[in-house]
Formats: C-alpha cells, sequence, structure tokens
C-alpha cells in the first residue's frame, strides 16, 4: 500500500526513517481511507517493529474535511525490538474514551484532539511522534478487519530475573540477585533519622507559626498563602505520590517477553511486581516490614514531609507523616453525557455523592491528613473548549441536565420564536429540541457553553458539599486537572479550598501563574516529574531530560519556582517508583522514579532532593535565591 510521505524517508520495502520532530505515512488523501469500506468497518490492523534504541509513540491520525490540523490523533507506545499487532477500533475516532484497552505487546493508548465521526473521515495517517533521535519503524502489514484481530508475540525476554531491561549495561545497574539482597539488608540495617532540623513533628517550620487549628489548616499572610499544620507551623507539601513497593506490571499476554517470574511478585491476577518479588528475594515473609522501615528512613533523610496521593495506607499508618488522601470512585448518575462526566442533575449523583462521601469518617479526625482530593484528571475534561452543554442538546437521549437547559434556555428567551431568532433554528416549541440539536451558530455555542459551566459547577458543588458535611475539619485539595481544557472547568472553585492541577513543566512558574489568574485562590500540584534515557528504561514520561543528573537539577529548580510563588502551596512528584519497563496496567513504562526496580534510589536525585528541601522553607520566606542553574532538556517519550 502506498502512502505520501511527509517528513519520512523509505528504506527498502517496509521500513521508514523519520527525523527528530516526527512524521507522517499519509494514506488515501483522496478521502477513501483505506478503502471507503474502512469507514464502516471495526478495526485497522497494523503489524509494525520500532527499530529504534528507545519506545516511540505511534499516532493514528484522522481528518474530517477541514483545510487545518487533523482531528482526531490517537497515540500508542511501542517497545523497540518488537514487532506488534496494533489494532485500532475505527470508533475510538469518536472520542468516547481516553484511554483504551491495552493489549499484548503495546503499551499505553490515549485519544487526543477533536472527535469525529468515521463517516466524515477525509484522510488518514500513521505517523510517529516526536523522539530524542532519529526513529525507524517496519511496517510489515496494515488492513482493515471486521473482528478484532489475535496478538502474536514472539521473542526472548525483555527483562532479566530482577526486572531490569535484558541485554543492556549502565551506571548503577544491580549486577545480580546476590548483590541486591545485600543491598537491601545493608539499607535495612541503617538507622532511623530524626525529623528534618528546624520544623516540627508535622514538618512544618518553627520560624513561622499562625494559630493552631489542630488540624491542617488554610492561612494568609499579606498577599501569601500558606498551609499550617496542626500545631500551626508553615507548611509547604513536599513528597512523592505512589508510595508503595511499586512496579506493578500487566502481564496479560506478554509471557514470552517475561521470562520466570521469581516468586513473592504476584498481585492480583494478571499483575506482577519485580520490585516486590526483590524484597520478598532479600526479606522472606519480613518482606514489607523491611520495605517500609528502608522508606520511612529515606523519606526523613530526603526532607519529604508528604505521603502524597495513591499510597500504601500501610505505610502511611507506620510512618507517622503527613499525607493527601485521593477518593476512591467519584459519585455516579444513572447515565453518562461524555466519557465520566455524569447526568449531573439526576437525583442520583446527589444520593450517590452522600454515599460516597462516607469514606471518609474514619479520617475526619485525624491530624495526619492535610486534605483530600476530589478526583485525578477527568477524562471528560481532556477536550480543548469542551461544551457539555452542547453535547447533552445533541444527543437524542432523555437526560435530567437535558431537562434543566431546556428550562433555563426558556427563562433567557421567553418563548421558543425569540431562541430561533437567536440560534437561527425552525422548532416548533423548546422540547422539540430533546430528539437533538444539529446546529449551532454562534448564539447558540455561547448560550451552551456558559451552561456548560453551570453543568461543570453542579458537577463541583453536590459531591463537594458532600464531604464537607461528613468532614468539615479536613480541606478538600480540587480535582488534580490535567490542564483547564476551557475556562468553564474554573467552575465550582468555590466550593473548595485549594485548586489542584497537575503540572507538567520544565518551569512551573508560568502555569501557576495562569492558573491563578483563572481560579483567584491558591493552589496546589498533584504531579509533575523529568524522566531520562540513561539508566535501563526506555521511556522518559511527560517531560525528559539528558541524564540522572539533569533530572536532579530539574527537582531543585522546579521545587524553588513553585516555594517562590505566593499562591503555591506544594507540589509532589510523580512517582517514588520507576515503572516496570514491561509497562503497567495501562502500558506506561517510564523511568519516572526515585528509587529503580531493586530498591536502589538515584544518587543524584536523592542528593538533590536533601539540598532543595532543606532550602525550601528559606526560599518561601524569601532568604534564599532562587536557583538559576537550567537542565539539559531533549524530547519528551510519552503516550
Amino acid at each position: 500500500m502506498e502512502a505520501k510521505l511527509k517528513n519520512a524517508v523509505r528504506q527498502g520495502a517496509d521500513i521508514y526513517v523519520f527525523p527528530p520532530e516526527g512524521g507522517d505515512l499519509i494514506f488515501d488523501e483522496n478521502g477513501t481511507v483505506l478503502g471507503a469500506e474502512a469507514r464502516d468497518t471495526n478495526y485497522i490492523v497494523m503489524d509494525v517493529t520500532n527499530l529504534s534504541d528507545f519506545c516511540v509513540s505511534v499516532l493514528w491520525k484522522f481528518w474530517d474535511g477541514n483545510a487545518g490540523p487533523c482531528a482526531e490523533s490517537i497515540k500508542m507506545g511501542l517497545l523497540p525490538g518488537l514487532k506488534t499487532r496494533l489494532a485500532l477500533p475505527v470508533s475510538a475516532v469518536l472520542g468516547r474514551e481516553l484511554f483504551l484497552r491495552r493489549t499484548p505487546g503495546k503499551l499505553k493508548t490515549v485519544t487526543q484532539g477533536r472527535p469525529v465521526k468515521p463517516e466524515k473521515i477525509s484522510r488518514f495517517a500513521v505517523g510517529l511522534d516526536r523522539a530524542p533521535a532519529e526513529t525507524k519503524i517496519q511496517l510489515h502489514a496494515l488492513y482493515i478487519s471486521e473482528t478484532e484481530p489475535d496478538y502474536p508475540l514472539e521473542g526472548s525476554p525483555l527483562v532479566d530475573e530482577l526486572g531490569q531491561k535484558a541485554g543492556a549495561d549502565w551506571p548503577g545497574k544491580t549486577a545480580n540477585a546476590d548483590e541486591m539482597t545485600a543491598y537491601l539488608r545493608a539499607e535495612y540495617e541503617k538507622p532511623l533519622p530524626e525529623t528534618a532540623e528546624g520544623c516540627g513533628k508535622y514538618g512544618g517550620s518553627l520560624s513561622k507559626r499562625f494559630e493552631p487549628t489542630g488540624y491542617f489548616a488554610l492561612q494568609k499572610e499579606g498577599e501569601k498563602y500558606w498551609l499550617a499544620d496542626p500545631e500551626g507551623y508553615a507548611f509547604f507539601s513536599a513528597g512523592p505520590d505512589c508510595v508503595g513497593v511499586g512496579g506493578d506490571c500487566n502481564i496479560n499476554g506478554i509471557a514470552p517477553l517475561c521470562g520466570p517470574l521469581p516468586e513473592g511478585g504476584g498481585l492480583h491476577p494478571g499483575a506482577y511486581s519485580w520490585a516486590k518479588a526483590n524484597f520478598v528475594r532479600a526479606f522472606g515473609d519480613n518482606w514489607y516490614e523491611a520495605w517500609c522501615k528502608i522508606t520511612l528512613r529515606r523519606f526523613r533523610e530526603w526532607g519529604a514531609n508528604t505521603v502524597a496521593c495513591w499510597s500504601d495506607p500501610g505505610f502511611i499508618e507506620y510512618s507517622g507523616l503527613p499525607y493527601v488522601q485521593i477518593l476512591r470512585g467519584f459519585p455516579k448518575a444513572k447515565k453518562y453525557i461524555f466519557r465520566d462526566f455524569p447526568d449531573v442533575f439526576d437525583p442520583e449523583y446527589a444520593a450517590d455523592s452522600a454515599r460516597w462521601a462516607t469514606q471518609l469518617e474514619s479520617r475526619r479526625e485525624d491530624k495526619l491528613m492535610i486534605g483530600y482530593f476530589m478526583s485525578n484528571e477527568p477524562n471528560w475534561a481532556f477536550v480543548d473548549r469542551l461544551n457539555i452543554a452542547r453535547m447533552t442538546l445533541e444527543s437524542g437521549e432523555e437526560f435530567f441536565s437535558k431537562s434543566v437547559i431546556l428550562r433555563k434556555l426558556k427563562e433567557r428567551y421567553g418563548d421558543i420564536s425569540a431562541l430561533n431568532a437567536a440560534w437561527e433554528t425552525n422548532y416548533t416549541r423548546f422540547r422539540d429540541m430533546c430528539a437533538g440539536v444539529d446546529k449551532f451558530n454562534a448564539a447558540a455555542e455561547a448560550d451552551t457553553m456558559a451552561l456548560s459551566e453551570e453543568m461543570v459547577r453542579e458537577f463541583i458543588r453536590v459531591p463537594a458539599l458532600a464531604l464537607k458535611k461528613v468532614d468539615p475539619n479536613h480541606l478538600n485539595l480540587g480535582m488534580r486537572y490535567a490542564w483547564l481544557s476551557s475556562p468553564a472547568l474554573a467552575a465550582g472553585r468555590e466550593f473548595m479550598d485549594v485548586f489542584s492541577f497537575n503540572c507538567y513543566r520544565h518551569d512551573p512558574w508560568d502555569s501557576i501563574e495562569n492558573m491563578v489568574k483563572m481560579v483567584e485562590m491558591p493552589v496546589m500540584i498533584g504531579e509533575f516529574h523529568f524522566g531520562a534515557l540513561d539508566r535501563g528504561l526506555d521511556a522518559t514520561g511527560i517531560q525528559a531530560v539528558a541524564s540522572q543528573a539533569d533530572r536532579a537539577k530539574a527537582y531543585r529548580r522546579y521545587m524553588h519556582r513553585c516555594a517562590a510563588h505566593p499562591m503555591c502551596l506544594g507540589a509532589n512528584w510523580f512517582q517514588l517508583t520507576d515503572q516496570p519497563y514491561l509497562g503497567r496496567f495501562d502500558g506506561e513504562n517510564y523511568q519516572i522514579g526515585l528509587v529503580d526496580v531493586c530498591g536502589r534510589p538515584y544518587e543524584e536525585m536523592e542528593w538533590e532532593m536533601k539540598r532543595t528541601h532543606r532550602e525550601i522553607y528559606k526560599i518561601r520566606m524569601g532568604g534564599t535565591e532562587v536557583t538559576d542553574e537550567k537542565q539539559q532538556i531533549i524530547e519528551s517519550i510519552y503516550y
């Protein structure tokens, strides 16, 4: 099958080379898209081998006739050196799911951009995303299929018995199980240090004190906001997410890539952790207590004062450290309007919010809990300029929210003729719109965007009030949005104490500034990280640097910039342990840990965290200059 090449060079019959900025193989630019029948089929299938030395992001791109950028782009991660079958459901272009199911050999899949209807597809391309260096793939086959294909895998194991990348070497690699066991046992014997100098028992600075409330609280000093610990001492949150033994790998269907699995790493069916198996190998039945003790000692040495989201409850109790809690699940309604956005005016949404909030009952008087996050990166919020009210009206389904929208439109316009004049429609009555609206001019777009803001406000208001009723003592830390893809997403902030977001930038200052201007309240960063390709993993995560030394510089600069901002209350690193080489539950396999799969911290990061956390309160109080030492940045590999 012939393709038009954009930023790509063909070598031989089926090998394509792409520059670091990526490129496309554009198929059927005349609009047939693999034949007209492809729009009515179920799967587009591609057999491909990544011939690069690192993971790559394969992009499936779809246009809907517009002259501009593609409407929908679907990104899939691909391991190096492995012939892999990728099967894309054509229905994925509708954007109903943000993340697609993992299949054997493939890594994570994420949908991006603006949903498009299959019948509107005018052009299709396979591309490679940006990468740190030139990339190369071998395209064995590309075809359509009515049914989902099988996923054959061939080849030798890609990891060794410790879970490290096989057939490669790097500084700090653990040579064998005996070396790992000796190292971990020596770590276990080290004594626990005292709490950080100049800090109280909760990690707050003894240099500044507010009126204590008995719980973590929000305090304002001039134009600067602070967290205050239960004793009233000024507190800035710093610590990693996912504090657990970690390394949970999705091994479904990939046995040939794993090799023999050592005992002790089994989790639930289909999940395995080499990181856990390594501790079991070193400590036997005492592995968990050993992991907790080693990890607590490291927290104290690093000066980390927060156990952040998705962390092991047993470690939280063992450590006695302050922590944040991300609540399980999210309230449901009978129907969803788009992805995970529920029919928020359904009475069932309020009822389920009340039930959901009861999970805070046992924590209501816990002085160690800083606060709770209601959710993390809602899938519906990843569409730019999302207009959820328009989506509600476009649907022919019945929703409680649709009734509310039509009532509010009737209140605004009075009678249907006035709406028709503004929207350039010809409805006889408002309830005629229940069957589905397919025409939106500028006035209709403005009206529905305003109504979207009301729906987002209800999305926040109902569960937030239910939580405060159960637990009035702790801070509502918000939703941890990935970004505000629409100003409407700032709605409901009046029901939060802190507005949280995940900020994957090399310098967070501008993102904090822009967020504060929009929400006009203090903020907290729930996630950030930097990865590199120099220590045995082939994907960097969302932000990438050249080396471990650069990761350390990047951490210090990022935390300095956060602490210096008067509206930022803390930032939590994602995550404690590297992700598994073969991919976690959804296929992420990034070098983003503070600790590797063998339980060994990255020395450069460890040293710089110790220094950074000693400086945080001095930075916050204006007594130390913010570092201007910058890291060497490379293109990221993530999906």
